[in-house]
């Protein structure tokens, strides 16, 4: 008996010193990544081994470092904690993330909060529950002047308590504010609200089809993730509208606007046809088009837009 309990304790000995060396393999790694980046040379490879041990680790480890004195240091560390939240698939641990990234939001320093700010939309809508809603209103309605990337944060996450605010801000907005006024009207369509629809709709289908409203104007449309603008976009792709420019100056062969337009819109739809570059590239565009005309006769309603992503 004494024998088997004198194995059981150098076992336990060994496996607590394993851990010990786990936990502190860890951290040295991080600390060598900040290191790194303090020093303008990451090693994605570096971050690739960290993001290989446990999560919670990891993040337990990161906590220190995301108050760190040095802003180069916290930004390292948020960037590690964002990089945790993308990886995984255990949703707990993208909540986790998801609220320490918007307690990072509030960072003192402007970059680091912008950047945690920015990393939000990393992660799918239905994680944003009450709480993280309400800590999303507080920063607006903290912040003198939002940018119009926390304004569509907001209107991504859902943040309907913020529509009075959002009008509000909106009637008293000055003329040369006329890019946040606009990210005012993109949160409330996408937040559902009608008002805000068809003034968005109205103003861009005022616009001529050509390579800077494809690429400027229509991921606005995309993001309101309306069934009006998603209905728009398919509507003028399979137009086949000629405005694009040339894809090489020495080739006559026009970039086709109803690839760009199409291209730009199946990610977000589920079932599309056609999803990615070497697919567009592989068909024609009568049979790309022949795709997708079956599809939207066969499949497409509103529940096949994709509101979970940003």
């Amino acid at each position: 008996m004494q024998q088997k309990k004198g194995i059981f304790l150098i076992l336990f000995a060994c496996l607590s010193f394993c851990l010990q060396i786990r936990g502190q393999s860890t951290d040295f790694l991080i600390q060598e990544f900040i290191t790194a980046w303090l020093q303008g040379s990451v090693s994605s490879g570096l971050a690739g081994q960290i993001l290989k041990g446990d999560d919670n680790e990891v993040l337990s480890l990161l906590q220190k470092y995301q108050s760190d004195k040095n802003d180069r240091a916290r930004e390292a560390a948020w960037y590690l904690t964002a990089a945790v939240g993308r990886r995984t698939v255990v949703p707990d641990i993208r909540k986790q993330v998801l609220m320490l990234l918007l307690q990072g939001s509030r960072n003192s320093d402007p970059i680091v909060a912008r950047k945690n700010l920015a990393q939000l939309k990393n992660f799918d809508r239905s994680l944003f529950d009450a709480q993280a809603k309400k800590v999303l209103e507080d920063i607006f309605r903290t912040t003198a002047n939002p940018s119009e990337e926390l304004i569509k944060i907001t209107g991504f996450a859902g943040c309907v308590g913020l529509i009075p605010d959002f009008k509000s801000r909106i009637r008293d907005i000055r003329e040369k504010e006329a890019e946040r006024k606009w990210a005012y009207y993109l949160a409330l369509a996408r937040m559902g609200d009608g008002e805000a629809i068809r003034y968005c709709m109205k103003r861009i289908q005022q616009l001529p089809v050509n390579d800077e409203t494809i690429e400027d104007v229509f991921p606005d449309l995309i993001y309101i993730r309306r069934k009006e603008a998603v209905d728009y976009l398919l509507e003028v792709a399979l137009d086949r509208p000629s405005g694009c420019s040339y894809s090489n100056p020495d080739n006559e062969q026009a970039v086709s606007c109803t690839a760009k337009i199409l291209e730009m819109i199946a990610p977000y739809l589920a079932g599309f046809p056609v999803q990615d570059t070497a697919a567009f590239s592989s068909l024609s565009s009568e049979e790309t088009i022949a795709l997708v005309r079956k599809w939207l006769k066969e499949k497409y309603n509103a529940d096949a837009i994709l509101q979970d992503l940003y």
